[in-house]
């Protein structure tokens, strides 16, 4: 009996020591998840991609560079009728150089210009018309200058531009005139309407700063009634819109020329 007592003691010992045993095994840990989405990567900048102009327009520019091109104040000062090149010169990769009608360089667009540079690569080749006036301060010997580039604008648009920027200039050199003939008169209200026209077709951007005088319209009618042409002065009729634009003194007195033109030829 004792035998037996003893046995089932050690029995117990040992179970408890193997027990004990398996609670000391250290418990296997699970490693930490980590996200297995990767970073999306950046999509790179393709060509011109932000950086052309957003919408088409008209865009002014300060003239810079004047002084070195050794302009002329007697030849080169006042308005110029030209074209705005890019190009990639040392001191600017990005210059956008302003020629004359003659192809002389007046000057360039403020330097660093990525936007105007590329935006004339994508849409026009690099080449586009421009305008605009240089004035030459006597006093500090400097130029100052400004350029209009129309940017996005089709070809047809850039016609119609060109060509109201032809009329216009010789518009105003024979307005200028002192002595002027019937025919001369009636081709600057011809070109008059042309102007009015293309400028309607293109939303009459302010830019291009066109006006007509309006003294012309009495003084044509003065000049036909001098002249006794009466059918040139019935022909007046035909701007009617220049006519009641006029004040009323100088709206009477043409109105009143006309009709007496009509009396001479009833």
């Amino acid at each position: 009996m004792t035998e037996f007592i003893a046995i089932i003691i050690i029995i117990i010992v040992i179970a408890y020591f193997i027990g004990k045993n398996k609670s000391k095994k250290p418990i296997k840990q699970q490693p930490n998840k980590v996200s297995s989405s990767k970073p999306s990567k950046v999509k790179p900048i393709e060509k011109g991609e932000n950086v052309l102009y957003k919408k088409k327009g008209i865009k002014a520019f300060d003239m810079k560079g004047m002084f070195y091109q050794k302009l002329n104040p007697e030849t080169d000062n006042g308005q110029f009728i030209g074209f705005a090149k890019c190009e990639n010169n040392s001191h600017d990769m990005y210059a956008v150089g302003i020629y004359n009608g003659d192809g002389k360089l007046l000057g360039y667009t403020p330097k660093g210009n990525k936007r105007l540079n590329l935006s004339l690569k994508e849409w026009h080749n690099g080449k586009t018309v421009t305008w605009g006036n240089l004035r030459h301060d006597d006093y500090d010997d400097k130029w100052y200058g400004t350029a209009y580039i129309p940017v996005g604008f089709t070809l047809g648009q850039i016609e119609k531009l060109e060509r109201i920027l032809k009329l216009k200039r010789e518009n105003e050199i024979q307005i200028r005139l002192k002595e002027k003939e019937t025919e001369k008169y009636f081709e600057i209200l011809s070109k008059h309407r042309e102007i009015s026209k293309l400028l309607a077709d293109i939303k009459n951007p302010e830019e291009l700063f066109y006006s007509f005088p309006k003294n012309l319209i009495p003084s044509i009618s003065s000049h036909l009634e001098k002249e006794k042409n009466w059918e040139k002065l019935i022909e007046l009729e035909k701007y009617q819109d220049l006519i009641n634009e006029l004040s009323e003194k100088f709206k009477e007195t043409t109105l009143k020329r006309i009709n007496i033109a009509k009396e001479n030829v009833a």
